[in-house]
């Protein structure tokens, strides 16, 4: 008991001596998780007070204060103490301590506390000083507030969706019994009432004070009671949008896991998200009179409006209903802050045609949903069918994930104010990033799975044993066998195009993952860093470029300039490659012939459109004189020689420089490019996610809907 008394008893140290009553930070559910006491706030102070005395005397125990109270100024001295526990298993384990201490208030042996009696008369005097200088409106709202809280339960979430889902949904706010409809209906509105029409006397056992206060002497009792009631109104309605945001869905980890819980959010009789957006909407609905108007029209119809459209199969008539005497329509009657605040809700849950309603068209996406999610586990192994729905997801085709999302933006939160989509939308949306968080992993892995089966087995079987991946080896891989790995037309490449390539984003030779909620397939950086040379053409990575034998060789150099009415181009002389791509290019050395190439020359460019356009093609020994001979020629200085081809509205230029000296036979082309591919492993895996610090799901309400933003 320690611990839960030794906070208290700090707060109550440093109660205000005067202060404004405030009300208590906004949930945080970043690093801060609940509203923590403040010892500079009166409310705060007072409920520390009133704490200390239950704990110290059992006949004022109440079960509701306390279970809020402990909660609050425990946790700090179990986030400081839990060492490698983890912090939802303390919660959860903290939870289940509280709930049996409480329910065991009435046993005799229920642990007290012994009180200090000076720090509790300290308390007490700096709170009086406090209370005898606030207005009386102010005192008098303070202690209707008190004495509803003791009369009534804090809501939780917990509360709301039962004991089965409360490990599912998490809340991270509790809302005072004050603030409900119950506390509203059966005690507030009449206590209103009351101190505005007559003297209130009110005792308080917590400061040991009596106090008497007369609002009729402020105005006239509708003033008065309107003052109080707007008040009221305002904190209610600041106090469930609180709630609503600190509601999140557990991360969903693994697959199975996942497809439990979308049995549970997806079923449309006993969803958690529906019953905290029906009990939203219960306990905001009192404050928007045209609700009430809608449940008048209903009542009117009866059973003969039921008769003739069920029965004579009649158009029902519509019914026009004025709330009051004199009253516009119930549709434009003022709403006040709470109805105002939570119009959304409302509007999200009041039935239309055949009893149809936005929420229930958001529970059959749902249900699509968990459909599928069941679907791809009862496949066995889920990796194909998580990749399949993760394109059809980044597509926006297809796609159950998709569809629920589309609906939420279009059709739920079509006009509501940006304040109503900050709230309510996080709560309809995380099951859906939940669930997308879900399936990248399964689609990681079934990636993995294919580059091992299409790359790296036969890359290890053909080439890793050969020189020069093996820079020891005696047995040499020859062009043909590279090429069927690397190159623009090796297993790479079409790993690329087929297998990541709808997961990806590709601008030319860079790749970066598609994202859906901030979330996608993650790619090891060696992976992005070596892409381009592996798919590069094979002589700019420096492959099997040695001279013939038995041929003399000419050395020259190559640079590519410029390009008009094309993005790209490519120089290929006997499988050496040039290629151009709008920057600046370095001189490339080149021999010719290349016995290790294939003979020819060809030069090909792509459009901006994207279309290929081939300027020139001379397979053959002798391609590259016909190459040389068939371009536009300017002799430049220091033996330098501009070549340009046009074709098709493309033209493309490049400096050709000759070495006179003819290479030894067996001299190699390039010392730089024959230590590409020297030495080169591929890895074992492509697809791999670094963990992240935070959770994929957004937990403030901003940060949801940027997360989730087409």
């Amino acid at each position: 008991a320690s611990p839960v008394a030794a906070t208290p008893t700090a707060a109550l140290a440093s109660a205000p001596a005067a202060a404004p009553p405030a009300t208590a930070a906004a949930v945080n559910l970043g690093a801060q998780q609940f509203k923590d006491a403040s010892p500079a706030n009166v409310e705060d102070a007072y409920n520390a007070l009133k704490t200390y005395l239950m704990l110290s005397d059992k006949s004022r125990a109440e079960a509701s204060h306390l279970n809020d109270q402990l909660t609050r100024f425990w946790r700090v001295w179990l986030d400081s103490n839990r060492g490698s526990m983890p912090r939802e298993q303390m919660i959860r384990s903290a939870e289940r301590m509280i709930s049996f201490y409480l329910t065991q208030i009435n046993d005799p042996s229920w642990p007290q506390i012994d009180s200090k009696l000076a720090l509790v008369d300290q308390s007490r005097d700096s709170l009086r000083r406090v209370v005898r200088g606030m207005p009386a409106r102010e005192r008098v709202y303070a202690d209707v507030k008190a004495r509803a809280a003791t009369r009534f339960a804090s809501m939780t979430v917990a509360r709301i969706v039962g004991e089965q889902d409360k490990e599912l949904v998490l809340g991270s706010y509790a809302i005072p019994g004050t603030f409900t409809r119950d506390a509203w209906e059966q005690f507030i509105q009449q206590a209103f009432q009351e101190a505005a029409n007559r003297e209130l006397q009110s005792a308080d056992w917590v400061l040991k004070t009596a106090s008497t206060d007369d609002l009729t002497l402020e105005g006239s009792p509708e003033q008065i009671q309107k003052a109080l009631v707007e008040l009221y109104k305002t904190d209610y309605a600041r106090e469930w949008q609180k709630f609503i945001q600190g509601v999140s869905i557990r991360e969903l980890n693994g697959f199975d896991n996942a497809a439990a819980a979308m049995n549970r959010l997806g079923d449309p009789q006993t969803s958690p998200i529906n019953k905290l957006i029906e009990t939203v909407y219960k306990e905001t609905s009192w404050d928007n009179p045209s609700l009430l108007g809608q449940g008048l029209q209903r009542a009117q119809r009866g059973v003969m409006g039921w008769f003739k459209e069920t029965i004579l199969r009649q158009k029902p008539s519509g019914i026009n209903v004025n709330v009051g005497s004199g009253a516009p329509a119930a549709g434009a009657l003022p709403m006040g802050p709470v109805g105002r605040e939570f119009s959304g809700v409302a509007r999200l849950v009041v039935t239309k045609d055949k009893d149809a309603s936005l929420m229930r068209g958001y529970m059959e996406a749902l249900s699509k949903l968990r459909a599928r999610f069941n679907q791809i586990k009862n496949q066995g192994d889920t990796g194909p069918g998580a990749k399949q729905f993760m394109q059809q997801t980044l597509d926006g085709t297809g796609s159950e994930l998709a569809d629920a999302l589309k609906y939420v933006d279009e059709q739920m939160l079509t006009g509501m104010t940006d304040a109503q989509k900050q709230a309510i939308r996080p709560l309809l949306v995380r099951p859906l990033m939940q669930t997308f968080a879900v399936i990248i992993k399964p689609t990681e892995t079934e990636i993995n799975k294919v580059w091992l089966a299409q790359v790296l087995e036969p890359f290890q079987k053909t080439l890793a044993p050969k020189y020069p991946f093996s820079p020891a080896s005696g047995s040499e891989a020859s062009n043909a066998d590279i090429g069927q790995v690397f190159g623009p037309e090796g297993s790479i490449a079409k790993f690329f195009n087929t297998t990541i390539g709808p997961l990806v984003v590709r601008r030319g030779d860079s790749l970066s993952a598609k994202t859906w909620a901030n979330m996608g397939v993650g790619l090891a950086p060696s992976v992005v860093a070596s892409f381009p040379g592996w798919i590069a053409p094979l002589s700019a990575n420096g492959v099997a470029t040695a001279a013939g034998a038995g041929e003399a060789q000419t050395r020259f150099d190559l640079q590519a300039l410029a390009a008009t009415g094309a993005t790209e181009y490519t120089i290929e002389i006997d499988g050496q490659a040039l290629r151009w791509r709008g920057q600046p290019q370095p001189w490339i050395h080149m021999v010719w012939p290349n016995p290790q190439g294939t003979p020819g020359a060809r030069i090909s460019a792509i459009t901006p459109e994207g279309r290929t356009v081939v300027l020139l093609n001379e397979p053959g020994h002798f391609g590259l004189k016909k190459m040389i001979d068939s371009a536009k020629r300017k002799r430049k200085d220091g033996g330098v020689f501009e070549l340009s081809w046009e074709n098709s509205g493309v033209s493309v230029a490049a400096n050709l420089k000759i070495v006179a000296t003819p290479a030894p036979a067996a001299a190699p082309a390039t010392a730089s490019g024959a230590a590409g591919f020297r030495g080169l492993k591929l890895p074992e895996i492509v697809a791999q996610s670094v963990p992240a610090v935070n959770t994929p799901a957004p937990a403030g309400a901003a940060a949801a809907h940027a997360a989730v933003a087409p």
